[in-house]
């Protein structure tokens, strides 16, 4: 019975703002902070080739845990009556080889650009990631569900993935092997309209009743959020962008913050050389 239930996806729609920045909210941010620390400044002793490939492994485990997640879903579409969540689909589905949320398409893109050294899709990528990992740690309905003192496998998931969106990007902007830049605006801009695009795609032609990327309905009515709890469907995709727009501002200043101490560190080497 415990095996089965580290399977399952139970109470993850039940309870969308319980935990929202309660106590058990607050000890899930300072345990991601704490491993943060920890691991970056483990990657920051190691040589750059040792570097590389703990990346290679967190991106794998990435990938790997992405999939777990989708033959949860599969399994729970032809084996629970009555799903725990909104996500099961079968396996011959597209949902099975392609994601219509923007953390789910993180999730496979960001191995991908990092492997293939994809400069082009760099910055879009690369800000984005960083912004879903925030996103669902500040607002951890994927993590924080059910009963919080028992783990589950998509809450495992959930929490390592969006960790690592956040901590791969830093290190190698911090690493000095690239940079985001305002000036190229542009380069994230367009890649997320097409984003939405086949979000909606998605939303009207593939899964009617699907809200990717919360452009069909406002999931977080009524929640703990203020302004946009109180926001009608299509008004709450005003505010979402306006959000996304300033997460983006953040983002970029984080990122800012750790080339500032690639830059410092590779003058304090050039001093005392």
């Amino acid at each position: 019975m415990i095996l089965v239930s580290f399977f399952t996806t139970i109470g993850m729609d039940e309870q969308p703002g319980q935990y929202f920045f309660s106590s058990y909210h607050l000890i899930y941010l300072l345990i991601s902070a704490f491993f943060f620390v920890l691991i970056f400044k483990f990657l920051k002793h190691r040589s750059r080739k040792q570097q590389n490939t703990y990346i290679t492994i967190f991106l794998i485990l990435i990938i790997l845990l992405k999939l777990a997640g989708e033959a949860i879903f599969i399994y729970e579409y032809y084996f629970i009556e009555e799903s725990y969540s909104s996500y099961p689909h079968p396996f011959f589905d597209v949902n099975t080889f392609f994601s219509f949320q923007i953390c789910g398409i993180m999730n496979m893109i960001l191995p991908i650009v990092i492997w293939f050294n994809i400069k082009p899709l760099k910055n879009f990528v690369f800000a984005t990631s960083i912004l879903g990992g925030l996103s669902v740690m500040f607002y951890p309905v994927t993590v924080l569900y059910g009963n919080p003192f028992v783990f589950t496998l998509p809450i495992i998931r959930s929490s390592i993935v969006h960790f690592f969106l956040i901590l791969i990007p830093l290190f190698l902007i911090y690493r000095g092997d690239f940079s985001l830049k305002k000036e190229n605006w542009f380069s994230i801009a367009f890649p997320l309209i097409l984003t939405a695009l086949w979000a909606m795609l998605g939303n009207i032609f593939i899964d009617p009743s699907a809200n990717n990327m919360y452009l069909m309905s406002n999931p977080f009515f009524n929640g703990p959020i203020p302004l946009i709890n109180v926001l009608p469907n299509g008004y709450h995709v005003l505010f979402l962008a306006v959000a996304v727009t300033l997460g983006y501002v953040i983002v970029f200043q984080i990122a800012k913050i750790f080339e500032k101490r690639q830059l410092f560190k590779n003058n304090y080497k050039r001093k005392h050389s």
